[in-house]
């Protein structure tokens, strides 16, 4: 694939081996690769999305694990893959895969928290989604991979670290990024989501998040998530209303309870992908 964005000529030399690093990742995890096919084929019933799931064995194990966790509600009742597809949904299964195949789970070679923070960031707008008209696994799924983006840039460039350790708030880190590569990091998960294939509305949404515009629901759920997961890791982190966010389907007065519903479950969900 094209990365193109305004910016030095470094900064092009980094969009350009995250470019080269998109395009080689399906070759080192095929199943994965067939897998996010698969769920983009809408010829697939969850029978034949289990069935091309069950060819990836770690993959496989965490899908039924987060099908028999108490976020679904079915522990100890989901048997089969092709069951645990129709549980959590197709959208989270293609982003349990792509989460494998861009190694998302490999904490030494992603930022610091980075896997905590997604986690954190897909519950929350799993639990945000309902009031907002979305599914709440197609909230679950695209939160989990709104940070996709910052694995890039912190494998394809050294100076990336850096970077984030001198912007500790999610506000400056965006301005950072811009400055330095002229896209941030929510834009480079969209174009890696549009490059796989994902449904339109997935790129799309992220892009919005990324514009910080929230009239788009499933934006809105995700952009309230990201929010939420910086609240509970970073207590200085500069909040933004998530009543705002959430064009009021949300009360302030609600979240701190939220916040303490979302790190039980992150964490439980954290163990049981491990």
């Amino acid at each position: 694939m094209q990365l193109t964005a305004d910016g030095s000529a470094a900064a092009a030399d980094v969009l350009g081996r995250i470019a080269t690093a998109l395009d080689d990742l399906p070759a080192q995890r095929p199943v994965a690769a067939r897998v996010i096919g698969a769920a983009d084929d809408l010829r697939s019933s969850a029978k034949t999305l289990g069935e091309v799931v069950s060819y990836d064995p770690a993959l496989t194990a965490k899908l039924m694990r987060l099908a028999n966790s108490a976020y679904f509600g079915l522990r100890g009742r989901v048997s089969s893959p092709s069951f645990a597809v129709t549980v959590v949904g197709f959208s989270t299964v293609r982003s349990l895969a792509v989460a494998a195949m861009a190694g998302l789970d490999d904490e030494s070679a992603l930022p610091e928290r980075f896997w905590e923070r997604s986690l954190l960031c897909a519950v929350a707008s799993g639990e945000l989604a309902p009031r907002l008209g979305v599914r709440a696994p197609d909230a679950f799924g695209l939160g989990l991979l709104a940070r996709l983006g910052q694995a890039l840039l912190h494998r394809c460039d050294d100076g990336y670290r850096e970077l984030v350790a001198s912007s500790p708030d999610r506000a400056d880190l965006l301005v950072a990024e811009s400055r330095a590569y002229g896209v941030t990091h929510v834009r480079l998960s969209a174009e890696a989501l549009a490059s796989w294939g994902f449904p339109a509305d997935m790129p799309e949404g992220l892009l919005q998040v990324a514009r910080g515009g929230v009239s788009v629901p499933l934006a809105a759920a995700v952009s309230a998530g990201i929010e939420i997961s910086e609240r509970i890791v970073n207590p200085e982190h500069r909040r933004a209303a998530v009543e705002r966010l959430t064009a009021g389907r949300w009360r302030e007065a609600e979240i701190e309870h939220l916040c303490s519903v979302v790190t039980a479950q992150s964490e439980e969900l954290s163990r049981l992908l491990a």
